[in-house]
């Protein structure tokens, strides 16, 4: 039964395991997105200042149409930034779901653990069938198993 108990404890911490590094790649991911939107969002500023700077040669409209391109290029980048901190939340309210349950299921199975620890060790011997068991060791109830009783040495 212990042998039993400590695989699902190992299964439940494995499975912890690989829960945490999920929210550590998510989140990495996330820095690794929210980075090169940054320099996107960088350039286009850049780009914004260039074009106030050399407003002189360019006409009006055109120069009315590149800010326009620009602002609207700016504004998606933006957008995109809230989209990728959603998903990110969402991705990692799922993966804390799991992370969750899996401890659940580890603390669970620690405390069976601790708890048979504790149990003095039993000594079971089978008995054949047809045979009695020992008289003094027998159960009361019958919805025991007959063929494994206990046995004092």
């Amino acid at each position: 039964m212990q042998s039993l108990l400590s695989g699902r404890s190992e299964l439940a911490e494995d499975r912890l395991a690989v829960t945490a590094t999920q929210i550590v790649e998510r989140l990495r991911i996330r820095a690794s997105h929210l980075e090169q939107l940054m320099e996107e969002e960088l350039k286009v500023g850049s780009e914004m200042l260039q074009l106030d700077g050399n407003s002189s040669g360019i006409h009006n409209s055109d120069m009315m149409g590149l800010e326009s391109l620009l602002a609207q290029k700016k504004a998606e980048i933006q957008a995109e930034r809230r989209r990728e901190d959603t998903e990110c939340w969402r991705d990692l309210t799922n993966v804390m779901r799991d992370f969750l349950n899996a401890w659940e299921g580890f603390s669970r199975n620690e405390a069976k653990n601790r708890f048979l620890a504790l149990l003095p060790k039993a000594n079971l011997t089978p008995v054949a069938a047809g045979q009695e068991p020992n008289p003094p060791f027998t159960y009361h109830n019958d919805n025991r198993n007959p063929y494994f009783q206990p046995y004092d040495r």
